[in-house]
């Protein structure tokens, strides 16, 4: 397919380009300074596009794409016509993706619905680490429950992953800002990056995660049913956790702004603090309900070696083109487009691997034994536990 990647060159763009360079795609990288994309361009057998969304973003049909992916971002911060590119994508006949993790954005994407579906394209939104990877395993961990009580869903980076200038932004932006979080079937307020909380990817590997505004928690309940739907997000090094957390309590009191130029600093302390920690990231889906009166926990846990997470964000794009005449045309969020098999299938060729526990109540016996291996169709072994065993 020929694939124009907005913002191709950066950091999320240029791994999507990757991924997608090995299925044979023929690809441009696109943005306002081409100049910056032309070794990538060369390494992997691409052209560069020149383009400004702002305000010439026709340019990208210059040459006639059959999908656009936005890979640009910050999409908090698309201004008063956010979905210029969207609507001009319908308009050609084009597809379109997005990494979007704004939940305002995701969501509101839907409102182009039905010209999308006349067009006979489809415009998805959010078609990333969430909701698109996340919507996927979560509808795969739901299938056989009855009652589905709690979602808790968790972004777990190591240090070394590369972030750009729109990545620093993204995560800045949302702290100490007031968001809706749905938590035992109401909607409540909380705070970005506070309600802070541990998860054991594995032995040894302990990380913190804060509470993050995304598509998820708009989205999922009404799907799932859930009682509580949770996403947190945090970084490998306590002392950058540390400094967004006290950002969070100043800005509770503050309600401030904070200028470009802090931002450059950030951006230049978070390349001090490069040589620090580890290439090891994860992610982590858990999912807790009932299944024929007995409570159940099931956890998905994903685990990336030698730098490789930062792939993650553009793995949904790759499963989605490779099945792409399987995908109904129409535009909206990027909900469970895909079986979770589909989606590890596109990790292959990845140094990631994934697991799926299930951890039956204390209370109740588990006739499968304390602890036995089995394989899902995908790569994600399973365990089941009884929680009640020695």
């Amino acid at each position: 397919m020929k694939v124009v990647i907005i913002g191709g060159y950066g950091v999320f763009g240029s791994l999507t380009a990757r991924l997608l360079a090995r299925d044979g795609h023929q690809l441009w990288l696109a943005g306002r300074r081409p100049e910056k994309g032309r070794a990538l361009a060369q390494e992997l057998g691409a052209q560069t596009l020149k383009l400004d969304i702002g305000k010439a973003p026709e340019a990208v049909f210059d040459v006639k794409p059959d999908v656009v992916i936005d890979a640009a971002g910050p999409f908090q911060h698309y201004g008063d016509d956010p979905y210029k590119v969207p609507k001009l994508c319908i308009a050609h006949g084009c597809h379109y993706l997005d990494l979007s993790d704004s939940a305002k954005f995701t969501k509101g994407i839907g409102a182009l619905n039905t010209e999308a579906t006349t067009a006979g394209v489809f415009a998805l939104s959010g078609a990333s680490s969430v909701p698109g990877l996340s919507s996927c395993i979560v509808e795969d961990l739901i299938e056989d429950l009855d009652e589905v009580d709690v979602i808790d869903i968790a972004i777990l980076p190591g240090n070394r992953a590369p972030r750009g200038m729109s990545v620093i932004k993204s995560i800045v932006s949302g702290v100490g800002r007031r968001h809706q979080v749905w938590r035992n079937g109401a909607w409540q307020t909380t705070t970005g990056w506070t309600d802070r909380k541990l998860y054991e990817l594995e032995p040894g590997m302990r990380r913190a995660g804060y509470s993050v505004d995304v598509p998820d928690i708009a989205l999922l309940p009404e799907k799932t049913g859930a009682k509580s739907v949770m996403f947190r997000a945090g970084l490998e090094l306590p002392v950058m956790n540390w400094a967004l957390h006290l950002l969070a309590k100043l800005r509770q009191y503050g309600h401030f702004e904070l200028p470009d130029i802090a931002y450059s600093a950030l951006y230049v302390l978070s390349k001090a603090l490069y040589p620090f920690g580890s290439d090891r990231g994860g992610m982590q889906v858990s999912v807790s309900g009932k299944r024929g009166g007995q409570s159940l926990t099931r956890n998905w846990k994903l685990i990336a070696e030698k730098g490789h997470g930062p792939f993650v964000p553009g793995v949904m794009c790759r499963a989605i083109l490779r099945e792409h005449e399987n995908i109904n045309a129409g535009a909206r969020p990027c909900l469970a487009e895909l079986t979770r098999p589909l989606v590890e299938g596109a990790m292959a060729d990845l140094e990631i691997r994934t697991e799926i526990v299930d951890l039956m109540d204390q209370s109740t016996t588990d006739p499968r034994g304390d602890v036995q291996m089995s394989k899902r169709s995908g790569n994600s072994d399973r365990q089941h536990l009884n929680t009640a065993a020695p």
